[in-house]
């Protein structure tokens, strides 16, 4: 067997734990990846998410030799539509080692979430950069046009509507439900 290049996947586990379950070692190991993948203040070396935004409910991970090299965490809650109310997995903090891009980690992690949505949720729900849509787009992820109204980040009292590129998957319920309309997210972004 030939030895394993620095293109091939590492192996690796997945972890789906929700977030009373986590330890202060694997805060302490998210924090890591995130800190790597996004540098800013955002994320301090104890906490795994960031203080400005929702904190997340579950977390999905994968890990290569025991350590997170690719993350997304989601939360759940009801948002309106104009239709009903939705109970959504509000997808964020999606990120990948630098050190391991490239390796399909990314589209592995979709499919682990892929996997948790259908007992978590009616539907999973992201919004993010136009520069990363297209890999959201290539996972599985359909792209939606709804307005959406949030809670500002910047003062956690003020209602904002925004125009992100919104993407949505199917949960316990199928794309052909998914509404037209505005979606109100009910509390801060994902």
């Amino acid at each position: 067997m030939p030895p394993a290049s620095s293109t091939d996947p590492p192996a690796r586990s997945t972890e789906v734990r929700w977030e009373t379950g986590l330890t202060p070692g694997d805060h302490a190991a998210l924090s890591a990846l995130l800190r790597a993948a996004f540098p800013g203040p955002e994320f301090e070396p104890d906490r795994s998410w960031p203080a400005s935004w929702a904190r997340k409910e579950v977390r999905v991970w994968l890990e290569a030799s025991g350590v997170p090299v690719a993350h997304l965490g989601f939360e759940r809650r009801l948002a309106g539509a104009p239709t009903g109310d939705l109970l959504l997995a509000g997808v964020g903090d999606v990120a990948v080692s630098p050190s391991h891009q490239g390796r399909g980690l990314g589209a592995a992690l979709m499919r682990a979430l892929a996997d948790v949505l259908p007992d978590a949720a009616d539907f999973g729900f992201l919004q993010c950069r136009e520069e990363v849509a297209g890999f959201y787009a290539s996972t599985g992820w359909t792209r939606v046009d709804n307005p959406t109204r949030f809670v500002d980040v910047r003062d956690a009292r003020s209602v904002r509507e925004g125009v992100f590129p919104t993407f949505v998957r199917p949960g316990r319920r199928p794309l052909s439900d998914w509404p037209a309309g505005l979606i109100d997210l009910r509390g801060l972004p994902w």
